[in-house]
């Protein structure tokens, strides 16, 4: 049953639990809470990562668009298969190899503008929470132990399993017997899962004591111990990707209902996958990309935010460099735009307030961008009523039917939506870049490009830390810097100082 309240906005998203879009109704009026499944800190996160991300972003900015408070909570998985593999071929441990990780993920974010969610949670920060959650399925009857000392969820003893995914109990009991010593997603098989996994000598020191025996959590467990910590037994929305739904947020569920009693989230919100030239993205078709390989390409990360969010949340986005370079294209035209814009308040004259044509072509495209984004998010509709509104916008002014009014005022249209876009404007203009800030950074710019020249390449990627920890982007063009913040670029030339 849901723990609906009174309704008070008038927001439609679909729901996976009931494939169907519905109201949402939020748990606490005014107030929404959230839950992100986020990275597993092993290794960079692809770009298919980075767009799931972004669509929760872009959730997270328009229900407060909309007036919601929003408490937000996103998990950092940073102890599986992966990351104890990963640590140990590196000779290094566990904390410190995921900090690093973890460290480039943040990076990742900021750099693509997102929203630091509110409340970051490390699965070995909350080890005691999942422990308990296990004894007391333990106690419920829903896990038992295993002869090796780990503990398994028996999804015989919930008849509502695969209410998320749809999946059938009697189509898994069939392998109920196949309990895999792997919490690796892509090797995990429809049977039993894992809840705490019994010390093993593959793990070294990665482990933790407990009632029912020293070792580690299972994926699982970790999402549902975290979230019903920070926002209570049920909470409003669970995001993620759609390769989460099976069997991820399903055994969420039957973990947090056998528990609880309750259903987690009442809302569960999920993207469709991101392609590459319309095939999977692997390593081995050589298709595999993260941020870093979008830098190389890039210097404005905006148009990349453009590009993602241009497509529907659940339709699936199919990536090339075609459509990244439209996207560079689209975004140079709308900031061409607000650039215009922005002379006409200077210069143009005022005729007392706004001219009727302008002032009904922003109430069109206020309510058309809101009633685009009320149905599911729907972001390429909002961005046609958005682009309509250049068109017109444009022909007023070369027709000079535009005063300093208008410019003002369709200049705070765009503010206020770029608040759900995050990447209409230059970030660093947003931000305030002041004189003083800019050239700190040109003088590390400098002094980096020095070091580069005289072959003392390890000072050099230091300093390039430095920049990227202030959000400097950088990319090396011969005897030329090029260096961005948020969406504006800068080019330095250190052979104009050697010939000086």
């Amino acid at each position: 049953m849901f723990l609906s309240k009174k309704t008070v906005y008038m927001i439609k998203l679909h729901n996976t639990l009931t494939d169907r879009r519905e109201e949402l109704k939020t748990i606490v009026s005014s107030e929404v809470r959230i839950y992100c499944c986020g990275p597993t800190v092993y290794d960079h996160a692809h770009i298919g990562n980075l767009s799931a991300y972004l669509f929760t972003d872009l959730l997270k900015r328009y229900l407060r668009y909309r007036g919601f408070e929003v408490k937000d909570v996103m998990n950092l998985t940073d102890v599986d298969d992966k990351t104890i593999n990963a640590s140990r071929d590196q000779g290094t441990s566990l904390e410190e190899y995921t900090q690093f990780y973890t460290d480039v993920f943040l990076r990742d974010l900021a750099k693509l503008n997102m929203m630091r969610p509110g409340v970051l949670c490390k699965a070995t920060d909350h080890i005691t929470e999942m422990i308990e959650l296990v004894q007391l399925l333990l106690d419920k009857g829903y896990a038992y132990q295993s002869s090796d000392g780990s503990v398994y969820f028996s999804i015989s003893a919930l008849e509502s399993y695969g209410a998320l995914s749809g999946v059938e109990l009697d189509d898994l009991r069939t392998n109920a017997g196949c309990r895999l010593n792997t919490d690796e997603y892509e090797k995990e098989e429809a049977a039993d899962f894992v809840l705490w996994k019994a010390r093993s000598p593959e793990d070294g020191e990665v482990y933790w004591p407990a009632p029912f025996g020293e070792g580690r959590p299972g994926w699982h467990i970790e999402c549902s111990a975290m979230s019903m910590k920070y926002l209570g037994d049920a909470f409003d929305i669970h995001a993620g990707g759609c390769d989460l739904v099976f069997p991820h947020h399903e055994n969420e569920i039957a973990q947090s209902r056998a528990a609880t009693g309750e259903l987690l989230a009442n809302y569960w919100f999920h993207n469709g996958h991101l392609t590459v030239d319309g095939r999977k993205m692997s390593k081995s078709a050589g298709n595999f990309y993260t941020l870093r390989d979008i830098e190389q390409e890039l210097d404005d990360l905006s148009a990349f935010r453009y590009l993602i969010l241009s497509h529907h949340y659940r339709s699936g986005v199919n990536f090339t460099w075609s459509s990244l370079q439209a996207a560079v294209n689209s975004l140079q035209r709308l900031r061409n735009f607000i650039g215009r814009l922005e002379e006409a308040v200077k210069t143009g004259s005022d005729n007392n307030g706004l001219t009727t044509e302008v002032d009904e072509g922003l109430v069109r495209a206020r309510q058309q961008f809101q009633q685009a984004m009320d149905d599911d998010l729907d972001t390429p509709s909002a961005l046609a009523s958005l682009w309509e509104l250049v068109r017109e916008m444009n022909t007023l002014i070369d027709e000079g039917r535009f005063n300093a009014t208008d410019a003002e005022a369709t200049l705070k249209l765009l503010a206020e939506q770029d608040r759900v876009w995050g990447c209409l404007f230059y970030q660093d203009e947003k931000r305030g870049l002041s004189k003083e800030q800019k050239e700190e950074i040109e003088d590390l710019i400098r002094q980096r490009a020095q070091m580069r020249h005289e072959k003392r390449w390890q000072e050099a990627d230091q300093l390039r830390e430095r920049l990227e920890e202030k959000g400097v982007m950088i990319k090396d063009r011969g005897s030329e810097t090029v260096w961005q913040i948020g969406g504006k670029s800068f080019v330095y030339s250190q052979q104009q100082d050697l010939d000086s």
